[in-house]
């Protein structure tokens, strides 16, 4: 198992400026980064993401995964596949250690992004509600087919029991799958699925940043997630 596993807490950074990337790249309450490059595309040009890239390689910084969501998986990316997995090549050469790709990509996507160096996690999200215990295995074993070197599965959860056919699914892609899988719930119901989900197996767990905007409904601050891991352990 890699050593990125044992971290837990993945800070959420949606927007900055240049100048200031390198501070939150080192940033002290967090074990790694998820860097939203949709996020930065609402105040920055698509061509100086690579600005962003070459940074990247600046120095010492935490573990990154590059992610530029698509609208249709709750993102606010709204432009041509070629432009945003580009962007996403542009990362992963620059080094960051994961790539986030949508399950509904061609397969080979994965082998293109693992070639240009970076793991790639294959996410998931319902933003709707939570399927059946059966619709999730299903999913998640056509994901595990895909080659990536993680899974992501993230549900918005209705009810408390929806949190529990989520959870559930951490130990079974281990065991059935031979699969690490970050997977919680969305929303006010699902917001303790989130700290759950790492005493579950989950290789780490999204967090808010202070002065940065929450990336998805219910995530905890990073000290507030910080705060309930020690409290529980």
């Amino acid at each position: 198992m890699s050593a990125l596993f044992s971290t837990s807490i993945c800070g959420c950074l949606g927007e900055c400026a240049l100048e200031q990337f390198a501070r939150w790249l080192n940033h002290p309450e967090v074990d790694l980064l998820e860097w939203r490059i949709d996020g930065f595309l609402r105040s920055h040009e698509p061509g100086e993401i690579k600005g962003f890239c070459q940074a990247l390689r600046a120095g010492p910084r935490l573990p990154l995964i590059a992610t530029n969501r698509p609208v249709r998986q709750m993102g606010a990316f709204e432009g041509s596949e070629r432009l945003r997995l580009g962007m996403l090549e542009d990362a992963a050469r620059g080094g960051a250690q994961w790539v986030d790709l949508e399950f509904d990509l061609d397969r080979r996507e994965v082998a293109r992004f693992q070639d240009a160096g970076a793991k790639v996690l294959m996410s998931w999200h319902d933003p709707d509600g939570t399927p059946s215990a059966g619709e999730l295995c299903a999913r998640l074993e056509q994901m595990s087919k895909s080659g990536a070197d993680a899974l992501k599965i993230a549900t918005f959860a209705r009810a408390a029991e929806d949190n529990l056919r989520v959870l559930d699914l951490i130990p079974f892609a281990r065991k059935q799958l031979g699969a690490e899988l970050v997977a919680f719930c969305m929303g006010p119901v699902g917001k303790w699925s989130r700290v759950a989900s790492l005493f579950m197996g989950s290789p780490w767990s999204y967090a808010q940043l202070e002065g940065q905007l929450a990336t998805a409904p219910g995530q905890f601050s990073a000290a507030e997630l910080r705060a309930l891991i020690r409290a529980l352990k």
